[in-house]
């Protein structure tokens, strides 16, 4: 008797000092919609990327069974993560919408590769970069003339700005997406394009706009999101905003009678010189 109550007593305090261990273990939930799955990390459209575990399981969501669904855009996911590696163990994927299972702020900060630990370049912050590499997502909004059949790329100066430097994929009916790696410190500018300079980006004001600076951090991954309102060659849908130095006024109340607009700044044949920032040497055509 006294054996069984003394194996008992010792049963349970291995049970009270196991229990911690298992508290600290419970994994971590976080659904959304998917982004992108490839480099080993798992994008969602949150702007929330997790690393992938060394084998994860790929389930269905409703009946926890093997999936025959593949993790790509626009499906649904719960991901689940340890908190001891931060990494996805498990995807339960499924074709409808999911409620939340935790809070994104919380999640995110604490397991999301995402999560910022230098918040711009090193050089401004005084924080030495170690050079490791980040997988950068770039997601480009389209405006809804673009027509379906379109390709879309990223144009860097790293590239000496190729107006093909980088294709995009396309995900949805307004929305591109390419993964590129870049060392963590990385400084670069893009634009996005049609394939050619005739066919750039344009702004919300109608004018084609500054490359878009970028910073990579130091982090495991990170987005790089920008929207194009009009295309340089689609002058017919390009907002209609008030020229510089064309505001209506009482004394001018139709600056451009019929909706003759100036000519835009595109490139004209066999180009122009064109002044160059001391930030980017290598300004792209405009």
């Amino acid at each position: 008797m006294i054996r069984s109550l003394a194996a008992i007593l010792v049963c349970a305090v291995l049970a009270a000092y196991a229990l911690p261990s298992l508290a600290q273990g419970a994994l971590v939930r976080f659904t959304g919609q998917l982004l992108d799955v490839r480099n080993g990390y798992v994008y969602f459209t949150t702007g929330d990327a997790f690393k992938l575990g060394p084998a994860p399981r790929f389930a269905d969501y409703d009946t926890g069974n093997p999936t025959t669904l593949q993790p790509r855009a626009k499906l649904f996911a719960r991901a689940i993560l340890d908190p001891a590696t931060k990494q996805v163990v498990e995807l339960d994927l499924t074709t409808h919408r999911l409620a939340q299972d935790a809070a994104y702020a919380s999640t995110a900060a604490t397991y999301s590769a995402t999560a910022p630990t230098v918040e711009r370049a090193p050089e401004i912050v005084g924080v030495p970069a170690t050079g490791k590499e980040v997988a950068v997502a770039f997601v480009v909004t389209v405006p809804p003339t673009t027509p379906l059949n379109a390709n879309v790329y990223i144009s860097t100066d790293a590239s000496g700005w190729n107006p093909q430097a980088i294709k995009m994929d396309r995900i949805d009916g307004q929305r591109y997406r390419a993964v590129r790696r870049f060392a963590s410190g990385t400084k670069f500018a893009f634009r996005v394009t049609r394939g050619t300079w005739n066919s750039v980006e344009l702004g919300s004001d109608g004018l084609q706009p500054g490359p878009h600076e970028y910073y990579t951090k130091e982090v495991d991954a990170q987005e790089a999101r920008t929207t194009v309102f009009a295309w340089s060659d689609d002058r017919g849908n390009t907002p209609q905003a008030a020229q510089p130095g064309a505001i209506p006024t009482p004394y001018n109340p139709n600056p451009f009678p019929g909706g003759v607009f100036p000519p835009s700044h595109a490139t004209p044949p066999g180009g122009f010189p064109t002044p160059r920032p001391p930030a980017f040497p290598n300004r792209p055509p405009r």
